[in-house]
């Protein structure tokens, strides 16, 4: 709030003049807006500025992704959802390799992460919980350190594996689980919901389910 200060200069006078009666109610300070935090829905345009750093400190933007699909998986390398969900989304690379589609994971659990690294930090030092985990499984995609939940708060992602889906113009077009096949129970007839709606995308198609609830 600021202060108006009225300053009374008296020359050649050899008395102080009286101040003025105050009001002694101050004008009413308008009321601050809390900034809103835009979190996305389908339909909805990623922001292509949204900074992002992936395990090796290098910088990523959705901005160099358009003109692909985009599968976005939150993942963990303790949850015991991820059992199923990273052979899945293994698979996932071999369907993909060589095609338009980028797979990016994000880390999200602040236990996993550890504060976030000072800028001289040296990356190849960090994460080896996490590294160890991608080397395990397999990994060859980019996973991002999503240090202050910033990301998971942009996509509102509330588990793991929460998976999205973004068009080659950038339009978030389908989230929730990675399959329905949580209990391995389904076989070859299990829904795997990222793949449907990516090869939707690649062939021009509209996609079927565009929202599930996720699981994790």
């Amino acid at each position: 709030m600021k202060l108006n200060i009225l300053s009374i200069l008296a020359i050649g006078v050899a008395f102080t003049l009286p101040l003025q009666a105050q009001d002694p109610k101050p004008a009413p300070t308008p009321p601050v807006e809390t900034p809103k935090v835009e979190v996305l829905k389908v339909g909805m345009t990623v922001p292509e500025t949204q900074a992002m750093k992936d395990l090796d400190g290098k910088a990523v933007s959705f901005k160099e992704l358009r003109g692909k699909v985009v599968i976005v998986h939150f993942w963990s390398d303790r949850c015991p959802a991820e059992k199923h969900g990273d052979p899945v989304t293994k698979a996932l690379e071999k369907t993909y390799a060589g095609k338009d589609v980028v797979i990016l994971g994000i880390a999200s659990n602040q236990n996993e992460l550890g504060a976030a690294p000072p800028k001289d930090a040296d990356y190849s030092k960090l994460y080896t919980n996490l590294r160890d985990k991608i080397k395990e499984v397999g990994f060859t995609h980019r996973v991002i350190a999503d240090h202050g939940n910033v990301l998971s708060g942009l996509f509102q992602a509330k588990s793991t594996p929460h998976c999205y889906v973004i068009d080659q113009k950038g339009v978030l077009r389908y989230a929730g689980a990675l399959d329905d096949n949580l209990d391995e129970s389904k076989g070859e007839k299990a829904k795997i919901y990222v793949r449907d709606a990516a090869d939707a995308l690649l062939a021009g198609k509209d996609i079927e389910v565009k929202e599930t609830r996720p699981y994790g």
